[in-house]
């Protein structure tokens, strides 16, 4: 059966390894270091190719676990305490190892892709919404976005960069990418997956695709449906809260129907709750779609102010709660 090189597979698990790829191939990423310890950490931040701010985050992992946007000496330690606890996705690294990595500043996509034998096809381009702050969770994600012409044709070589340096010759990937505002493509990290966050959906009800499908496809190794049927657009919004507590009730969510294919609640009454710091903080979600951009996106919004939560915050060393106000949830 067709497949990729178990020896370059560490690169699309270990961020480390997936850096050091990245650079071999002349990939257009941020300066990432490997930092083992105290000494290391602060000969990251002092390297003049890394500078502040800078992103610390663990070796492995997704869903933004463990990843915090430092500012300055003074918050470096803590978030680096922040990465090494994080669970991560994968067994891969060494124990109590992160990385620091300079920061990308400008618009943060997602590439969607399916390879087979090494011809890579896009499927779509992903906009992504995400809050500001040190903790960066993603909100939203909407597509395809039609980037223009020259732009596009950037991101798309050196994604396709990316995935022959993580050697990626057959199936599905999602590259993450930041737009500057000069319109360069910088290459963040890549997974051999297709996308969480309700982006597979996205792609079926805008695009017509069905990437399930084409992933058995070619793994069979058969020709791949990849053309799109249809022309439309898709967003997701994640539902989240807005303050730390006990979750004691949630209104107003939408209900499936014309154009809201997809509806999700997470979080149950009575459970713990956070701000949105990683993308496993969600309390739902819930998918829009249309043929027309702008009434998708508008639409998506409306339904979101709708959805009221009411938390309860749980006082430290004392195991009681006391009443908070109802408040909308923020995109």
């Amino acid at each position: 059966m067709p497949g990729n090189d178990p020896g370059r597979a560490r690169a699309a698990r270990d961020k480390a390894v997936m850096a050091e790829a990245f650079t071999a191939a002349g990939v257009r990423a941020p300066h990432t270091v490997l930092v083992r310890d105290a000494a290391g950490l602060r000969a990251a931040l002092a390297d003049p190719r890394v500078g502040f701010p800078c992103v610390i985050k663990p070796l492995s992992g997704a869903g933004s676990d463990g990843v915090t946007v430092v500012t300055g000496l003074a918050d470096a330690a803590s978030a680096a305490d922040t990465a090494r606890a994080a669970a991560g996705m994968y067994t891969s690294g060494g124990a109590g190892h992160i990385l620091v990595q300079a920061y990308a500043s400008g618009t943060e996509y997602s590439v969607e892709s399916l390879t087979q034998d090494g011809t890579t096809t896009h499927l779509a381009v992903t906009r992504k919404q995400v809050t500001s702050g040190p903790k960066r969770a993603e909100t939203g994600h909407s597509l395809p976005v039609h980037l223009p012409p020259a732009v596009e044709a950037d991101v798309y070589r050196e994604v396709e960069a990316a995935i022959q340096a993580a050697g990626i010759r057959h199936g599905a990937s999602h590259t993450e990418v930041i737009v500057g505002a000069d319109g360069r493509c910088a290459v963040i990290e890549i997974g051999a997956r297709l996308a969480a966050g309700q982006i597979g959906l996205l792609i079926q009800h805008a695009l017509g695709i069905d990437v399930w499908a084409a992933l058995l496809d070619v793994a069979l190794a058969r020709p791949t449906a990849l053309a799109p049927t249809t022309r439309g657009y898709a967003t997701v919004r994640f539902v989240t809260s807005g303050r730390a507590g006990r979750l004691t009730s949630v209104c107003g969510f939408p209900t499936t129907g014309p154009g809201v294919p997809f509806v999700r609640q997470r979080a149950a009454i009575g459970g713990l709750v956070h701000e949105p710091g990683a993308n496993g903080h969600r309390l739902g979600s819930f998918v829009v779609t249309g043929p027309d951009a702008d009434e998708v996106e508008e639409r998506a919004d409306a339904l979101l102010r709708r959805i009221r939560i009411h938390v309860e915050p749980v006082l430290e060393n004392t195991g009681q709660v006391r009443p908070a106000s109802t408040s909308a949830i923020a995109p």
